[in-house]
């Protein structure tokens, strides 16, 4: 595994050693830190961090903590580890805003939930770092078609990036014939522009932003980084720590470069990287644009030029012009596109009411917006976001219209992953505990309105650790997933089976009726676990169920009432022998 940043709060220094032994033990190479109050913690959340393990000190608690998460808007998994009794529960736990709790005697499971979690945050940064350069690449195509001239465009794209990207400072260098980079835009912390002497040739001053304009290619630098040596000093003076130049050129021609400097050293890593060369490319050519003189020239060319997909349609909507990205988004060739009708992409997805709408919109001489599920050449589904402008003539005669097609694909692909891993556990593809509450909360409703019943289940994995221990993660793991599945088949399609996080489950049953269907829906998951279990070992694992009931209304009337008392009568059920089930209303 690479390298893992972890940063302990609230843990002794003896408690931290044991877990980083244990995760060296289970392959992964942890870099710490550790921090026992705000002050400290403060500091050490201007660093970047993987995962924030933490527990309650007298000078620093759980959920101080966490609300210093939240205050900075930081998307870091926080994880409660400590002594077995004097942690909250799961539940408990994530109340506060934790994504898991794990006492001491559950180590094996910490890897694994800090890998879940990184994997869940790495999405959800890959999502918003995508929407903010769509929008931006968006934004720069519809500057171009406001005509825009060249200094206001380019002081509009540095100030936008200082503002989508969070960084300290942006600008853009002209490549000049006596070997220096002048700047010609810049916004964010300009001062540092000041008296600055860059050069793109082969002199001190040009091994920087020089070579990247000597290259062709773009480079990533840090301030400790040899090429960045002459302005070093300077770099600190205004808390840079990390740089990306960028070449702007056409047709293989450099003609500049757009400079992005961050306050993190890891700000740029390939995915940016790769994100931003394209943007660079639309950089160029707003820039070559914007030199023309003629509108229709630049027009054309900022047009044909786009990211997005372009097309011009008679008012009758045969197709008379497009651009290169609309035969990449569709596969279409411009031959098979000119003079065809946009039904060309019809994947049978909307309506007969939609288009209605839309063409409904378009002949009051009104612009319409909107996400089209289209259909490529080679049969596969694509989305865009869609908006189509009337063009009129001098007479005010509507004649054409314009649409401009962003290709939203990933962008929707990346939501519906993260909704799912919002409301999924993502081993046993069961759901999560914010979802099993939702759950809860429509039953409780329905059981309220028709005087109904419901119950709860809290089921715990007796053995579980053992067979972790014994056979490893993998084999845990594919016990987990057989476990699950072994308990949707004992209830109705109605009811739901959740995983709250390691060998821990709850079951909602609707419409119980009497206790007599509960017991027998908890003799059923008894008898069913108890079966071996096939771990790919040449042994088959074995493993009870320890289930705690709790009834509405009888045990609480709502979710947080219904889940602690099924959870404490889980515990009795445990303490009685195991591989039995308890009700909360039948406890001593």
């Amino acid at each position: 595994m690479s390298e893992l940043r972890v940063l302990f709060a609230a843990i002794t220094a003896d408690n931290a050693a044991r877990i980083i032994a244990h995760l060296k033990n289970d392959g992964a190479d942890p870099v710490h830190s550790r921090v026992d109050t705000q002050v400290d913690l403060d500091a050490a959340l201007q660093q970047r961090w993987d995962v924030l393990l933490l527990d309650h000190a007298e000078g620093l608690t759980a959920e101080q903590a966490i609300e210093s998460l939240r205050s900075r808007d930081l998307d870091l998994p926080a994880i409660l580890v400590g002594e077995a009794g004097m942690l909250p529960g799961l539940a408990e736990a994530m109340n506060l805003g934790a994504r898991d709790s794990l006492a001491f005697d559950q180590l094996d499971r910490l890897l694994p939930s800090i890998q879940r979690e990184m994997l869940s945050a790495l999405i959800r940064s890959n999502l918003r770092e995508q929407i903010v350069t769509d929008y931006l690449m968006q934004e720069i195509d519809q500057l171009i078609l406001l005509g825009y001239d060249l200094p206001a465009l380019n002081h509009r794209i540095c100030s936008r990036m200082v503002e989508l990207f969070d960084l300290k400072l942006v600008w853009i260098g002209a490549k000049m014939p006596d070997g220096c980079v002048e700047v010609i835009a810049s916004a964010g912390e300009s001062e540092y522009l000041k008296n600055i002497n860059v050069r793109w040739d082969d002199t001190p001053q040009g091994q920087g932003i020089g070579a990247v304009i000597r290259s062709n290619k773009p480079m990533t630098l840090t301030s400790d980084s040899p090429r960045f040596a002459v302005w070093r000093e300077r770099a600190e003076q205004f808390g840079m720590r990390g740089m990306l130049g960028m070449p702007l050129g056409f047709k293989g021609e450099v003609i500049g470069s757009l400079v992005m400097y961050s306050a993190r050293e890891d700000a740029f890593d390939k995915l940016t990287v790769g994100r931003l060369s394209a943007f660079a490319g639309r950089v160029t050519v707003a820039m070559l644009g914007a030199q023309e003189q003629q509108e229709l020239r630049l027009m054309h060319a900022a047009m044909s030029n786009a990211s997005n997909g372009m097309f011009i349609s008679h008012r009758d909507g045969t197709i008379e012009w497009l651009n290169e990205a609309l035969s990449r988004f569709s596969g279409f060739t411009a031959e098979e596109i000119i003079g065809s009708n946009p039904r060309i992409f019809n994947s049978g997805r909307h309506d007969a009411q939609f288009w209605s709408d839309m063409w409904s919109t378009l002949l009051k001489g009104e612009a319409w917006r909107g996400d089209v599920v289209n259909l490529n050449k080679a049969g596969e589904l694509y989305t865009v976001a869609q908006s189509i402008s009337p063009l009129f003539n001098a007479q005010g005669e509507l004649t054409h219209f314009l649409a401009v097609q962003q290709d939203i694909s990933e962008k929707k692909r990346l939501e519906e992953e993260i909704h799912y891993l919002a409301y999924h556990d993502p081993l046993t593809h069961l759901p999560n505990r914010m979802l099993f509450r939702d759950r809860v909360q429509q039953a409780l409703a329905q059981a309220q309105r028709m005087q109904g019943k419901l119950a709860v289940m809290f089921i715990d994995l007796d053995g579980f650790k053992s067979v972790n221990d014994m056979h490893g993660h993998n084999s845990g793991d594919s016990l987990l997933e057989q476990a699950a599945e072994r308990m949707r088949s004992c209830v109705r399609a109605g009811d739901t089976v959740a995983r709250l996080g390691g060998d821990e489950f709850t079951v909602l049953l609707r419409d119980v009726g009497d206790t007599g269907n509960i017991r027998r829906v908890a003799q059923k998951l008894l008898d069913i676990a108890v079966r071996p279990y096939d771990v790919g070992r040449s042994e088959p694992a074995s493993v009870s169920f320890s289930i705690g009931i709790s009834v509405y209304p009888e045990d609480g009337d709502d979710f947080d009432a219904l889940l602690s008392h099924a959870d404490q009568a889980m515990y009795e059920a445990k303490q009685g022998g195991k591989n039995r089930y308890a009700f909360y209303s039948e406890q001593d």
